[in-house]
C-alpha cells in the first residue's frame, strides 16, 4: 500500500495477518512510492522501521519501484512455484474498502499461486487522512491516536516529528524559499 502515514490499522493487520496464517514464513510489507500530503515514501518507511521492533523478525519492509500491486503481481510471475498470500485490510463494516479491494484484484485470476486474504479491523476512525488531518494541525495527541499501542512515547515523538518536518518542510517549500532546519530549529542550510 502506499502508507502515507503507516497507522495502528495497518500495523494490526500485519499483527493479524500473522497470527490467522502461522504458516507464513515471509511477510512484505510493500511500501509505494509517490506522495500524499506531503508525506514520502522514505517517511513511511522510517514509520514501519519503528513498528517492526513489535513485529517478528520475519517481517520485511519492503520500498516498492513500481506500484505496489503490480510488485505483487510480478513477485508472484516471477515466483510461479511458490504459495503467494495477497493480505489486503479492509476496516469492518467499510464497504467503500471492500470496493477499493475488488478493484485492486482484478487480475487475480490471472495467477494460480496467489490467494488473496483480506483482513478486517475495527474502524475506530483509523485512517490515513484523518491522521494526515491531525499533522497538518500540529496535533500531536490527536495524530498519536493513530499509531499502535505497543509504542512508547518516545517512538511515538519520534514518527511524529519525522513526518511533522516534512509538513513544516513544505511549507517552507510552497513559500518559494527553502530553508532546513534540524529538530532543535537550527537552520542547517538555505
Amino acid at each position: 500500500g502506499g502508507f502515507k502515514p503507516p497507522t495502528r490499522g495497518h500495523f494490526e493487520v500485519v499483527k493479524k495477518a500473522l497470527e490467522d496464517n502461522p504458516n507464513i514464513d515471509k511477510l512484505q510489507v510493500v511500501v509505494g512510492g509517490g506522495s500524499r500530503d506531503g508525506i514520502e515514501q522514505a517517511e513511511s518507511l522510517l514509520v514501519w522501521e519503528e513498528y517492526k521492533k513489535y513485529l517478528p523478525m520475519k517481517v520485511e519492509i519492503v520500498p516498492a519501484s513500481k506500484p505496489p500491486i503490480k510488485t505483487v503481481y510480478n513477485y508472484a510471475k516471477d515466483n510461479p512455484d511458490q504459495k503467494v498470500y495477497w493480505v489486503l485490510g479492509a476496516r469492518e463494516g467499510r464497504d467503500d474498502d471492500m470496493k477499493d479491494i475488488s478493484s485492486r484484484t482484478k487480475s487475480l485470476n490471472k495467477y494460480n499461486n496467489v490467494e488473496l486474504k483480506i483482513i478486517q479491523t475495527p474502524d475506530k476512525g483509523m485512517s490515513g487522512t484523518n491522521a494526515r488531518e491531525a499533522l497538518k494541525r500540529g496535533d500531536q495527541g490527536g495524530f498519536t491516536k493513530f499509531l499502535p499501542y505497543e509504542l512508547e512515547d518516545s517512538e511515538k515523538d519520534n514518527i511524529f516529528n519525522i513526518l511533522r518536518s516534512t509538513e513544516d518542510l513544505n511549507e517552507v517549500v510552497e513559500d518559494k524559499i527553502l530553508y532546513a532546519f534540524d529538530l532543535d530549529d537550527t537552520l542547517i542550510t538555505s
